[in-house]
Order: structure tokens, then sequence, then C-alpha cells
């Protein structure tokens, strides 16, 4: 309940159990007595191991694709008119399509669309998600942490989860430096996002000595706050029937949706590369019908 409270800003009560999937393991009741009185438990997380670029960071990944693809950039969609099948763009320009994938954001995505009936609107208003704050922090040591990424459940504390991005690849800072990026959450249907992201670096970095993180002599050599808009989408109660309200008109409109924020749901990266996929193919389906 501490987990669902700090990490998806509502309570266990308000949510479905959609999202666990593979992520929460399901232990028997024997396994349950045995973790109750014995000392110690078997490893049961869903992640063993894992892979980091030495250079690049995460967005290495994708760098092979922009080489394959037709990518017309500096392009940001304002406007969707369903009935001509044209896409209006903010520098003003226009382009006509057949078919359309979308990995757009679906509040944003249904607010952009000419004529859309005002229940597909109000639906995709109930759709709940997190934005995130992230502070990082450049640190003059290294011996930050023994783990990658840790959780902090409590009230007091004001970031949610901590990842320590010199442990991932020595590239991600300078030789003897150590780096921490706080996750801080906020939801505008729970808990709405109403300072500056800069106001939290002080208060992060305040909790981070509380939290034993930081030590006293510790020299901070950069500090750094971001948004980023749509974080975690939030399992509400209101989540399945809004969600179907929005996915059939997009239906109807023959728009291919995709990604996390296109399904609305909680994937990972390789899930929502699948998703694309799956998009392409149905698109590809359509045009040969």
């Amino acid at each position: 309940m501490q987990y669902t409270r700090k990490y998806h800003l509502t309570s266990a009560s308000n949510m479905t159990t959609d999202w666990l999937g593979p992520r929460i393991y399901r232990p028997s009741l024997e396994e349950v007595l045995r973790g109750a009185l014995a000392p110690w438990t078997p490893d049961v997380h869903y992640i063993n191991t894992f892979r980091y670029p030495t250079e690049g960071g995460f967005a290495s990944y994708l760098a092979p694709f922009p080489k394959i693809a037709n990518l017309n950039l500096g392009h940001e969609l304002i406007a969707i008119d369903p009935l001509q099948r044209e896409l209006r763009f903010a520098n003003r320009r226009k382009a006509s399509y057949d078919q359309l994938i979308s990995s757009i954001a679906l509040p944003d995505l249904v607010a952009m669309i000419a004529g859309a009936p005002r229940d597909v609107v109000d639906a995709s208003r109930r759709l709940a998600c997190s934005t995130c704050v992230l502070v990082n922090v450049g640190v003059d040591r290294t011996d930050l942490s023994d783990a990658h990424v840790t959780y902090f459940y409590d009230a007091d504390i004001a970031f949610t989860r901590l990842s320590f991005p010199h442990m991932l690849a020595a590239s991600n800072a300078p030789n003897g430096c150590g780096s921490v990026q706080a996750e801080v959450y906020f939801s505008d249907k729970y808990r709405p996002l109403t300072q500056a992201p800069a106001d939290l670096i002080d208060p992060v970095i305040g909790d981070l000595y509380k939290a034993g993180i930081l030590r006293e002599g510790d020299a901070i050599l950069s500090r750094h706050a971001a948004v980023v808009r749509y974080a975690n989408v939030i399992f509400d109660l209101e989540r399945t029937a809004a969600l179907e309200t929005v996915h059939g008109y997009l239906r109807d409109l023959g728009i291919h949706y995709c990604g996390r924020y296109g399904d609305w749901g909680y994937l990972w990266t390789d899930e929502s590369f699948v998703t694309g996929e799956r998009a392409a193919e149905s698109v590809l389906s359509a045009a040969l019908a």
C-alpha cells in the first residue's frame, strides 16, 4: 500500500491488478509461510541480469534506426482532420495520409482530432498517468550505493526511486565521480505538479543526506532538474472503461496506436517496440485488403 501511494500516487483500493504482469512474483502459500518464518528466502526478482551500453547511454540502442528510416524532423503535430485525412503541424505544413500510426499520448492525441465527440474527450481526460521530475546530482565520489536502483516508500522522503548512472557505465560520469538520478512523482489527477522543477533540487538533496546517500563533506559538482511529462500509466479503476472508449474511437477512424502511451499500458521498451511492429503490420494488412 505504501508503494502504491508513493509510486502510483493513489490508494491500492483505487487500482486494478492489470499492471502486475511479470513484475510482481506470485508465491505459493508454502512460500509465503516459509518467507514469514525463515531467516532467508530465495531471490525471485524478475530481473536477474541486464546489459547497458558502454558508450552513449540508453539512447544508443536506438541509434541504428534513423539510418534506415525516412524521418521528417522539426514537425510538431497540432491537429488531425480525420475526414480529410490531413495532418497539420506547428510550422504551418500539412500532410495527407492513407493510414496513420501514432505513439502520441492518448489525451494529447484526442485533443488534436477535429470533431472528437465529448464522451471520447472526457474519457481521454480520465486516463491517469504520473509526471516525473528528474533531479540529477553529480558528486565527487563513486561509493554512493550498493544497488543500481533503490525505492523509497517513506512519505517524508521527496523521491520515490533513485538510480546511479555512473554504476551502469564508466562513461556516464567523470573519473572518480558519482551520479544520482532522483525521481519525484506527480499526477494531474492525483497530485498536480504546481512548482517549478528546479524548486525540487534542494529538497531532494536534503533527503539524500537524510537517507544516507550523501555524507557531510561531499562536494556536489552538478545539479539539474527536468520534467518527464508522461512517466507511468496509473491503472486506476477508471482506466479500463475510459481506454475502451478512446481506443474504440481511434479504431473507427483508422488511427493505429502503439507504444506505452498509445496502448496506455505498463510497457517496457522492448514491449513498446513490439506494439509498433504490430501497428505497422496492421497498416500493411489494411493496405493489401
